[in-house]
């Protein structure tokens, strides 16, 4: 791979089957969330509260597709990187109903879950 490449494209699988997914998927790994904590006179430090991780896309709907079985829980979502960074959130739970966009030909998919792991 190019030193040069930077991030483009991500394949997106949940449960193994790979989504066909529009441009624009993010995903926020989640992990630890710090909290400064400033007294009277000084920065006196800081506390940390768990965040989940959260996978947003827009999937192309086709003829036969069921949107419900996108709604789902305890599935592994894998989101890899044109750039070869891949990351697996186990257990994971759509977040949200799926949202269809006529308009567009899509559905939404949010799902969140416990922070994910850097596999590569």
């Amino acid at each position: 791979m190019a030193a040069q490449q930077r991030l483009g494209k991500a394949v997106i699988k949940i449960g193994g089957n790979r989504l066909e997914t529009m441009p624009g998927a993010t995903l926020d790994p989640g992990g630890t969330v710090r909290q400064t904590q400033v007294g009277a006179n000084e920065v006196l430090g800081y506390t940390e509260t768990p965040k989940q991780s959260r996978m947003e896309c827009e999937v192309s709907l086709r003829r036969g597709m069921s949107v419900r079985e996108l709604d789902t829980a305890g599935v592994t979502i894998t989101f890899e990187g044109d750039t070869g960074q891949i990351f697996s959130i186990a257990d994971a739970w759509c977040a949200e109903p799926p949202v269809i966009d006529s308009g567009k030909g899509t559905a939404r998919l949010v799902y969140e879950g416990p922070p994910a792991e850097e596999v590569a």
